[in-house]
């Protein structure tokens, strides 16, 4: 690896850690497309592009997500019954999706991730809440699609599920706070199955990077972790002090045109 493509990889972590603790939002939305370019600047072939950049993207988010938990757990803010009735279908979503995604050609992958990146940031802007329907808890029987589907979408797009269970829990009348802190916990178990999958698969394409496990780039997880390890809490410290609204309306804009161009960047 050339000096500049450890600098480009650090700063994608520097990136990607502030808004991760300035907006709560995960970074496989800006990771995936940065990281597709990256690849293809390094001259990876085209095939492979965006499942490395997919399978590289869940790698970081197993340390972003050990990391948010440690912090919710301090604050007694997870609701872990609700994660360790709903983990099990998280797993086998993701277990699944994952493997469906390696057998896809890289276009396809680009063109799922645009569409529901679209429909993330369509959530980013306007928020979308449905009526709380019931005061109850949720049913494990309720919990086992509802795991399945989150754990499919998120790891079809290599994002933690926040986007998904938050608003999902919120449904349930669940107290915000507690919903995002549940959320990062169901994270871990999305990332972790998607990366036992991708670390497994082989590929007979050509020009692939040395260091990969699988489809997993270890030399850009270490440094995008690295990266957004020294950002997160900046970005944290200035979530009451900027206008967070305008900027999730800004940074929706901004993961539409990456995947946008990312897309297009194979025709």
């Amino acid at each position: 690896m050339t000096l500049a493509g450890i600098a480009l990889l650090a700063t994608l972590g520097l990136i990607v850690g502030f808004f991760a603790g300035l907006l709560g939002i995960g970074g496989g939305a800006i990771m995936v497309p940065a990281l597709t370019a990256y690849f293809l600047w390094q001259g990876t072939s085209p095939d492979s592009v965006v499942h490395l950049a997919l399978a590289t993207s869940m790698s970081c988010i197993i340390f972003t997500a050990v990391f948010s938990i440690h912090t919710h757990h301090k604050h007694q803010a997870i609701i872990w019954p609700i994660t360790v009735k709903i983990s099990p279908a998280v797993l086998l979503g993701s277990v699944l999706a994952t493997f469906w995604v390696t057998q896809i050609s890289s276009k396809t992958v680009a063109l799922i991730f645009m569409l529901l990146m679209f429909l993330i940031a369509l959530q980013m802007v306007w928020g979308f809440k449905p009526k709380a329907k019931t005061t109850k808890k949720i049913k494990t029987i309720e919990l086992i699609p509802a795991g399945f589907i989150i754990g499919f979408i998120s790891a079809m797009i290599a994002i933690g599920g926040g986007s998904l269970t938050v608003p999902y829990l919120s449904f349930h009348q669940i107290n915000i706070k507690k919903a995002i802190a549940t959320a990062a916990s169901i994270g871990l178990p999305i990332a972790v199955a998607s990366c036992l999958v991708f670390s497994i698969q082989t590929t007979q394409q050509n020009n692939l990077p040395d260091q990969i496990i699988g489809y997993i780039y270890w030399p850009a997880t270490v440094l995008i972790t690295l990266g957004s390890s020294l950002t997160t809490s900046l970005g944290a410290n200035l979530t009451h002090r900027l206008p967070t609204d305008f900027l999730k309306k800004v940074f929706a804009l901004l993961i539409v045109l990456l995947a946008i161009r990312m897309f297009y960047t194979f025709y």
